[in-house]
């Protein structure tokens, strides 16, 4: 659409060309905004929970760090056996992730439910409440191989205490993973702290 506009001294008349399209440029823009949103809003999300899934993986990692060391802090002085080990690990376990390791929930201590490696032992820690694996604790004495039981080394043993947490029970996002991974591991190495035993004589000795 033309529209023409005379000037004064006989000049040429000024033309001012409309686009008729003009008047819809405004909510064309929109649209076009809207579908760019659209198809980046999937890869926006994946990208936000797969942010998400590794601060969880993180967390929890710290978390069994953490717990693996007080337990072989714990198993180092020899007096306890793995058994309570694994209970105060539990403790501390879910004192620092409540919602994570079952926090009120009923707890047993039952057989491994996985396969050790040789010269190995170790408790699963299961929710009979959430009906679901919490954690596996394992001990290897790296020194004397025929120790089985934190309780049955003698000092200086070097020995190594396993924390291991199957990945579906503190993930976050049920969407299936881009890795194989199914457990998050983590171990620590310690050396037996037990007293060697020692006799000491009653008897003064002579003057």
């Amino acid at each position: 659409m033309r529209q023409y506009c005379g000037k004064r001294g006989g000049e040429a008349p000024l033309v001012v060309v409309c686009s008729p399209e003009s008047a819809t440029t405004g909510k064309r823009r929109q649209g076009v905004a809207a579908v760019e949103f659209a198809l980046c809003l999937p890869i926006i999300v994946v990208f936000l929970l797969g942010v998400w899934e590794v601060g969880r993986i993180v967390q929890v990692s710290n978390v069994l760090s953490n717990g693996a060391r007080e337990a072989a802090r714990d198993a180092s002085l020899g007096q306890d056996n793995l058994q309570t080990v694994a209970s105060n690990l539990l403790a501390y376990l879910q004192s620092a992730q409540p919602t994570a390791f079952g926090q009120g929930h009923t707890t047993t201590l039952q057989s491994p439910t996985i396969s050790l490696p040789a010269n190995t032992t170790g408790y699963t820690c299961w929710d009979n409440t959430a009906n679901q694996e919490l954690f596996t604790i394992t001990f290897r004495d790296i020194t004397t191989s025929t120790a089985t039981d934190p309780t049955a080394m003698v000092k200086l043993d070097h020995y190594q205490i396993g924390v291991q947490v199957p990945y579906a029970s503190i993930g976050w996002s049920s969407l299936a993973q881009i890795t194989s991974a199914t457990r998050i591991y983590v171990a620590v190495d310690w050396a037996c702290l037990r007293d060697a035993p020692f006799q000491v004589s009653p008897v003064l000795p002579a003057q």
